[in-house]
């Protein structure tokens, strides 16, 4: 719902929407000493080399940080965080390795020759880190020096929304090494939404002046920083007395009231000169020799630059218009319910068909700053969404109020075989949700799905089926969620604990010798249901009739046995394999050479249960009887033997 409101009522709301922390307008003082981590991008790319430069792009940087790092102003609280330096193919590899501190500079210098640019690129997580290491501080700087984008499919963009909403006094500073154009314009959003500078270099000497120039900006230099912002003045206009200067101040229509909420200004030489002044305030006043200069003020993501002209005699009152309005932001599941605690807003220009965010974030009623225009605004909430056109006039106030019709579906399974029956299981379930759908197979389509513990959901209104799968059951429900419903489901899976293990003829089975549990189904048709190589496996099975049988290596001694399982129920079951270990000779002879003989042993179905050229072959056997046959170059050797159980002995083929 858009509505414009009196001017009187702007001027007061404003003043308080101008508060927000997302449109970054919580005051600070500009002459409190400044705060900057240097963010290092240490993935094995930078190893690389770049246009002429004979050593690597990671060996320069550590040069020139070298360089820069004893000119930082004392009180200036340094830091230092890597992102790729410790783990290969890790996209959670990011460190704040010195937090910030004063007199910071040996403190850095030394991790900073240790560091080994190692792994993937988590650039967007290194920057969360570093944000999280400066919190509130302001002013405060991050300085990236990076040599790509990031690679573990992170949302830059997002996350520099993210970093403006939080701090609206923490700049970030990119300095791309040898990045090509769409690189660079892929990084564009992190310095616009953050009031910094993006630097292209392509060698030391880019570096080194891209590092000097930030030193400058961020009032870093111990030699050249310069002289604190004077206070805000308290009224629009100097007096026709007041002393020779730039007097600034801004509102947000041609006619509104003057904001008294910090905004960000730079003030340069003439257009596109040098950097004399940057500073956060509501009204500034700037001493300044007579002259023509560059004016740029910003607050949320409205901005406006004018040149200005200062006298040589009496102040010089500028009062910019910025010629934008503030967009407030809520999302309710239902007509009249309480806002979402953190639906995901996207503000995107209404002209722009490439349909880029210009703003994305992820609070409960946030407001910002837009410049006066046509924007599509959409919220969205779990699988649900609205999309809307708003238009944004000078200094008015707009509201975008979705409703979104959603509810919230929590799940849990137990082992019972009712939802009342034993504890929620933590682990091994699968919760699947479908809803109609005419054109899938089976009339269902699948909406989400999640394996947490205990999911929840955030859906649109409508009817809904829902499976909690484990590996030996399934639970199935259909539900109906209605707008602003909190919809709660306990699915039984009528599962029973199986553990099972085996002993060899009383023994523990030899650790040398593989064993293979595996359990058939008997309900209905006979299928398997699990295979497994564990030792002594614990599994969730749904009651029923089963087949357990264990086989040990690659030998035919098994043991089989059938059990019911009853829900909710644990059941052990101990498998006892027996054999004998056996060892055939051929009594004609001492020994042989490999290949001299070659043995085969069947069992009483013709099985072939052995093949080997070895001298004197040893195995395990089930018990019962078996045909040998060694086939030697004089004539075949043929016995038939018994196995018992529990028995080692050696027997002689022949003679």
């Amino acid at each position: 719902m858009e509505n414009a409101m009196p001017r009187r009522l702007i001027a007061s709301v404003l003043s308080l929407l101008l508060l927000a922390p997302l449109a970054g307008l919580c005051s600070a003082r500009a002459d409190e000493p400044p705060t900057v981590i240097f963010l290092l991008d240490s993935s094995g790319s930078m190893w690389g080399k770049v246009g002429s430069e004979k050593r690597s792009k990671y060996e320069f940087t550590r040069d020139a940080l070298h360089e820069v790092l004893p000119r930082l102003r004392p009180d200036a609280r340094a830091g230092l965080a890597a992102f790729g330096h410790r783990r290969r193919g890790n996209c959670s590899d990011a460190e704040v390795i010195v937090p910030p501190q004063t007199d910071a500079a040996q403190q850095i210098i030394a991790p900073l020759d240790t560091l080994n640019a190692t792994g993937k690129g988590p650039l967007v997580l290194g920057l969360r880190e570093a944000a999280t290491a400066i919190g509130t501080a302001a002013p405060a700087t991050i300085v990236l020096i990076h040599d790509d984008v990031d690679n573990c499919g992170q949302d830059l963009c997002a996350e520099a929304a993210h970093i403006a909403q939080s701090n609206a006094h923490l700049t970030v500073h990119v300095i791309g090494l040898g990045l090509d154009r769409t690189r660079l314009q892929l990084m564009s959003c992190l310095p616009r939404l953050t009031g910094g500078k993006l630097f292209d270099a392509h060698d030391a000497a880019g570096l080194a002046k891209a590092l000097d120039r930030v030193m400058k900006l961020a009032h870093l230099d111990a030699e050249t920083a310069t002289e604190p912002a004077e206070a805000t003045i308290p009224r629009d206009k100097p007096a026709a007395d007041a002393a020779p200067g730039l007097y600034l101040s801004a509102g947000l229509g041609p006619d509104s009231a003057t904001l008294e909420s910090p905004l960000l200004w730079r003030i340069s030489k003439g257009p596109g000169g040098e950097l004399i002044k940057e500073v956060r305030a509501a009204k500034l006043v700037e001493r300044l020799p007579p002259g023509s200069y560059e004016v740029d003020a910003r607050i949320g993501l409205a901005e406006v630059r004018e040149t200005v002209d200062v006298k040589a005699a009496g102040p010089t009152p500028v009062r910019v218009n910025l010629n934008a309005g503030v967009l407030k932001l809520l999302a309710r599941p239902a007509t009249g319910a309480a806002p979402l605690p953190a639906p995901t807003f996207t503000v995107t220009r209404a002209d722009d068909e490439s349909a880029i965010p210009i703003w994305v974030g992820r609070e409960s009623q946030p407001e910002i700053v837009l410049p006066a225009g046509a924007y599509k605004v959409m919220a969205e909430d779990g699988l649900a969404r609205q999309e809307r056109s708003v238009t944004i006039a000078p200094a008015t106030g707009t509201t975008f109020d979705a409703m979104l019709a959603t509810g919230r579906l929590e799940l849990t399974a137990t082992r019972g075989s009712t939802a009342d029956q034993g504890e929620p299981m933590s682990d091994g379930v699968t919760y699947i949700v479908y809803e109609d759908d005419p054109d899938a197979p089976l009339g269902r389509r699948e909406v989400t799905r999640s394996a947490a513990p205990a999911p929840t959901f955030t859906l649109p209104a409508r009817t809904y089926y829902i499976t909690a799968h484990s590996s030996g059951a399934e639970a199935r429900e259909q539900i109906a969620i209605g707008a602003g419903d909190v919809v709660k489901r306990t699915l039984p899976l009528a599962l029973a604990q199986l553990t099972l293990s085996a002993t060899l003829d009383g023994a523990p089975t030899p650790q040398s010798l593989p064993i293979a549990f595996s359990i058939v189904q008997l309900d209905g048709e006979p299928h398997e249901v699990v295979r497994t190589a564990a030792r002594d496996p614990k599994l969730d099975l749904s009651a029923g009739h089963y087949r357990i049988e264990a086989t040990l290596g690659a030998t035919n001694v098994n043991a089989v046995t059938d059990l019911t399982l009853s829900p909710g129920r644990s059941q052990e079951v101990a498998l006892k394999l027996e054999a004998g270990h056996i060892t055939l000779k051929r009594a004609d002879r001492e020994g042989s050479g490999v290949g001299d003989t070659f043995w085969e042993i069947k069992d009483a179905d013709q099985h072939t249960v052995l093949r080997t050229s070895q001298p004197q072959p040893t195995a395990l056997l089930a018990p019962g009887r078996y045909i040998v046959t060694a086939e030697t170059r004089e004539s075949p050797l043929r016995a038939s033997i018994e196995v018992k159980a529990g028995e080692k002995r050696t027997i002689e083929i022949g003679g």
